[in-house]
């Protein structure tokens, strides 16, 4: 097959979505509504391996290896224990009843959300899918929250089996996820290219969330707390966008700064 007459090459970004979609939902019927945490990844280095060959999987693997972030392993960390502990102490105020005492989740917990947890989403999400995008619209004065929106959208969809399943809340697929993705997509500006940084977000947020707080309050306490946490994420998120503007970090292109571009044309 010619390389122009490709679908990996012509639609890229769509072939990665769609086999996200194919390699993570495999396993909603057998197991439970469980999405395979690789799927993303997996589609990455497909589409990568098929279109652009080694090159391409170099210039991928450079950012999934992008350790030097400096303090920005701390940021996105710091992010989630403060909109955890300011919903803690704002369902304490509405009332609620603690049921068990926070407590550092097992080193079973840990093991298995290092091994089968969300993190292994963002090599393909983070590594992959969002510089395509940002790339994309790279001559917009709006381009990284295009970018953003988008990819929020199709880590929506990717997330409606546990939605079904009542694994996650409505809340959390269509709210949390739009704040949790214009915030990993400014550390990833901010810490120039990093999928580490984005990586210890992401497991951060699992293992203090899912295997800590969220098991501190029960029944309709919980959703609450689950919801008020979602409710700081997104004033977080709200924050940085007044901050950095559409931006999120990232440099405009010259051409959109308002200085001659040096494209040929």
């Amino acid at each position: 097959m010619k390389k122009k007459d490709n679908l990996f090459s012509q639609y890229p970004l769509p072939m990665f979505f769609l086999f996200t979609y194919l390699f993570s939902w495999w396993s909603v019927p057998v197991a439970d509504g469980a999405l395979f945490p690789y799927g993303p990844a997996l589609a990455a280095v497909l589409v990568l391996a098929i279109n652009s060959g080694r090159p391409g999987l170099r210039e991928w693997w450079s950012r999934i290896i992008h350790w030097r972030a400096g303090w920005w392993y701390l940021i996105g960390p710091s992010i989630i224990i403060a909109s955890l502990f300011g919903a803690f102490i704002l369902n304490l105020l509405f009332g609620a009843m603690v049921t068990l005492s926070p407590k550092l989740p097992a080193p079973a917990t840990w093991i298995q959300l290092l091994l089968l947890g969300g993190i292994w989403e963002e090599p393909g999400w983070t590594g992959f899918a969002l510089p395509k995008l940002q790339e994309k619209f790279n001559q917009h004065k709006n381009g990284p929250l295009i970018a953003t929106l988008i990819m929020s959208f199709f880590r929506a969809i990717w997330h409606l089996p546990l939605l079904m399943h009542g694994t996650l809340p409505w809340f959390d697929v269509f709210g949390y996820i739009i704040a949790f993705q214009i915030i990993i997509t400014w550390l990833f500006n901010r810490s120039g290219g990093s999928v580490p940084a984005v990586i210890l977000f992401h497991y951060t947020s699992n293992l203090l969330a899912g295997g800590m707080m969220l098991l501190v309050f029960s029944g309709s306490e919980k959703m609450i707390y689950w919801m008020l946490f979602t409710v700081f994420s997104v004033f977080i998120a709200l924050m940085i966008l007044f901050k950095e503007g559409t931006s999120l970090g990232k440099s405009a292109p010259k051409d959109v700064q308002g200085e001659p571009s040096r494209l040929v044309g």
